[in-house]
């Protein structure tokens, strides 16, 4: 078998794994999620869906270091000219953010074992 199919496979690989992975993680946030690309299927609206919702879900060696929070951030807000704002957070804080919005959050909810939820200190 060629290097190249070898490769192309296990992309395919790592793909369904974080697909697999943000459907774990929501589900423990106790959101409605599912894989809708299983079997390499495509699904037409996104790769997985959380609430009603669809993502796509893009997995790759390295992410270029302008997506990624420095400092004290928890994540970074860009446009490309004439689109709209986007945002990238750690998927963690999202699902945070989605279980406050659709189950409610009461005191037991919300010890998580990020430390995202706490409003950061000012100096």
């Amino acid at each position: 078998m060629s290097n190249h199919s070898t490769r192309g496979r296990r992309n395919r690989q790592r793909g369904a794994e974080l697909q697999r992975e943000a459907v774990r993680m929501a589900k423990a946030h106790l959101l409605d999620a599912h894989n809708r690309d299983r079997g390499g299927a495509q699904h037409e609206m996104g790769d997985v869906e959380i609430e009603g919702r669809f993502y796509g879900c893009k997995r790759r060696k390295a992410v270029p270091a302008w997506v990624k929070p420095e400092k004290q951030e928890d994540g970074v807000i860009f446009r490309e000219d004439r689109q709209e704002p986007q945002i990238a957070i750690p998927l963690e804080v999202f699902l945070e953010l989605l279980q406050i919005k659709h189950k409610g959050c009461t005191d037991e909810d919300s010890k998580s074992t990020s430390d995202y939820s706490q409003e950061p200190e000012r100096n």
